[in-house]
């Protein structure tokens, strides 16, 4: 998954003097000033650009003639389908009123996918110094927004990184000053606002409605980003469609006995965290798991037994809830001392086993140990480390498009960095990589972000990174976003599924005795689309799923070791061919050994009588009679 900063190219007028003057301050002003409405429940924005050409110095005019070009970005992440049908909608609102109101005629040019497209707008009047050129130029898009239910994000359009603000006409000696305002403005009935970057940002309300403002120097290859609400519930469904692999059994036969023809999945289920306060609630689980455990890592896996021997249907669903916390400047409460976190972590024998080196995480390779080292040489606070490793990420690695609609062959940390094909797995594994070179516990988190109100769209899987902050717990950060904005800490646009420690990024496990090339991970989908809130129905949490095993919180699941002989035995007797056989021949071998022993039992108790009755028919002759 990935994100883009949203740019907007400004094309810049091609000014014409009349005559020679040396201008002591600027001969013209060029503002643009971009204005993006938000209305609560919308899913799209409305772009109000206001473009003015003063004329300062009265010696100089512009002619009616040549045009002005705006530059309406593509999103290039999004499918060459996607992008078309957005562009008719933008094409579609788009008005252009001169000072008075009046329409202007304009002309589309459309780029290549994902180039955008082009509004020329000719020049329709002389420009001087006591008439402006003012033109109003206003489209509407889904690009800039995302919104689910009342949790809305919010995103502006960054300057390029080589903007002009100002410009000198060697020939005429003229000087020519350029503005670039951006205003984001929402009404009263948004959700409290939650985060906003960058950090330097004027606000002002009136008639209700709240205008964010940001300067342009801190546009520069940085897209304003506000994040409104503090509270979001999602609906997720899990279904895993189990394929017929046994042929030979009938299922008469295994309705009498299951265990003759039975396939073992073990699934991971959304966990708790304690970040964002995820919290986990059911609504349906079929069919009812024989066992929950948890493994090492705090991940719920639930074990499903089905048939064999007929097609079938794994079905969870449930929701699952996040929180974040209102809009504060003081907002990095992970911080601290580099010295002093590393004096707390010493001390801490669990969170030793997040710093040690793995098939991808190659934290004592020279390379990687020196880039390591060289990123931390200058930071004095863990916060300073994450952002300079967070950085470093960014600049080496490329997001590969084609990777991630590929079989996505995951290569590891030093592969990635020097180069190597990357999409979100790369930038956490090489984000990991660096951190644990520096002694800073991490692991990798799988889960789902991107997230809409859509209930249809099949979800991928997405990895970030995990930190862990002595007082804080697991600290988000996300590297794959490739911006100054970095996602770091609490975020509610996603939802965490299970987290690793090692080489495999997978809790699922298929156990089978019989076609195991047939299982697949083809039938296995998962759905999370945000919803208004909880229903009114009764949800189950960790607890109830089996209501049997009496687990009164969930720290009485247990975890792997505390069962797993007889976890593994059920698994031997049930789903291998040795297994299955002792199932079939163990009655009848014990039903012999019972037989066996009767029938022994019986000899010996006749040898016994005859031997009595033999004694007694001695004693009974002795000549003493």
């Amino acid at each position: 998954m990935k994100n883009k900063i949203l740019t907007i190219i400004l094309l810049l007028p091609f000014l014409i003097p009349t005559n020679i003057v040396h201008a002591s301050s600027y001969d013209f002003k060029i503002d643009t000033d971009t204005k993006i409405y938000y209305n609560t429940g919308d899913t799209y924005v409305t772009v109000k650009n206001r473009y003015t050409r003063e004329v300062e110095n009265s010696s100089y005019y512009y002619p009616a003639k040549g045009e002005k070009v705006f530059h309406i970005p593509d999103i290039s992440s999004d499918t060459d389908e996607e992008i078309t049908t957005e562009r008719k909608y933008k094409r579609d609102s788009i008005t252009v009123k001169d000072l008075r109101g009046n329409n202007v005629k304009y002309t589309i040019e459309e780029q290549e996918i994902p180039n955008g497209i082009y509004v020329n707008i000719p020049n329709y009047k002389t420009t001087t110094s006591s008439s402006p050129y003012i033109i109003e130029f206003t489209y509407k898009t889904h690009d800039y927004v995302d919104k689910i239910n009342s949790f809305v994000t919010i995103q502006g359009l960054a300057l390029p990184e080589d903007i002009v603000f100002q410009q000198e006409e060697k020939s005429t000696k003229t000087l020519t000053q350029f503005n670039y305002y951006l205003s984001i403005i929402v009404d009263s009935k948004i959700s409290p606002l939650a985060k906003i970057y960058p950090s330097k940002f004027t606000t002002s309300t009136k008639d209700g409605k709240t205008t964010y403002s940001f300067s342009q120097t801190d546009r520069i290859e940085t897209s304003p980003y506000l994040e409104f609400g503090t509270k979001q519930t999602y609906k997720f469904e899990l279904t895993y469609n189990t394929p017929k692999t046994d042929s030979i059994v009938p299922q008469s036969y295994s309705n009498i006995f299951k265990a003759l023809s039975t396939n073992i999945y073990e699934i991971s289920l959304p966990r708790e965290y304690g970040e964002t306060e995820q919290s986990i609630l059911f609504s349906n689980v079929s069919p009812t798991p024989t066992n929950l455990f948890k493994d090492t890592e705090g991940n719920i896996i639930a074990t499903f037994e089905v048939p064999a021997n007929e097609e079938g249907k794994i079905l969870v669903e449930g929701y699952i809830t996040v929180s974040q916390d209102e809009y504060s400047t003081n907002n990095s409460t992970y911080d601290m001392d580099f010295a002093q976190y590393q004096e707390k972590i010493s001390g801490t024998e669990y969170i030793q086993k997040y710093l040690s080196a793995t098939k991808y995480w190659e934290v004592k390779d020279p390379y990687i140990v020196q880039e390591a080292q060289r990123l931390a040489k200058d930071q004095t606070t863990i916060a300073g480390i994450i952002e300079a490793d967070y950085q470093f990420v960014n600049e080496r690695l490329e997001y590969d498009e084609s990777k991630a609609n590929s079989s996505n062959e995951r290569i590891g940390a030093k592969a990635a960095l020097y180069g190597g094909a990357s999409v979100c797995m790369e930038y956490a594994d090489s984000m990991i990589a660096l951190l644990r070179a520096q002694g800073i516990p991490s692991r990798a988190a799988l889960g789902y972000a991107n997230l809409s109100e859509n209930q249809e769209e099949e979800q991928v899987r997405h990895q970030w990174v995990q930190v862990w902050i002595p007082e804080y717990g697991w600290l988000t950060v996300d590297p794959t976003l490739e911006s100054r904005n970095m996602k770091i800490g609490k975020s509610i646009d996603r939802v965490l599924w299970e987290t690793f420690n090692g080489d495999s990024l997978s809790n699922i496990r298929v156990f089978s005795a019989d076609n195991i090339n047939s299982l697949t991970a083809e039938g296995y989908s998962i759905k999370i689309y945000g919803v208004d809130a909880l229903p009114d129905e009764n949800l189950m949490g960790y607890t109830d799923i089996i209501p049997e095993k009496g687990y009164e919180s969930i720290d009485d699941i247990p975890t792997t070791n505390t069962y797993s002989f007889g976890n593994w035995l059920n698994t031997f007797l049930k789903t291998t061919t040795l297994g299955k056989s002792l199932i079939i021949t163990g009655p009848i071998i014990l039903t012999i050994i019972i037989l066996t022993v009767i029938i022994l039992s019986i000899v010996i108790l006749i040898r016994v009588i005859k031997k009595k009755r033999g004694l007694k028919q001695t004693h009974t002759s002795s000549p003493n009679q």
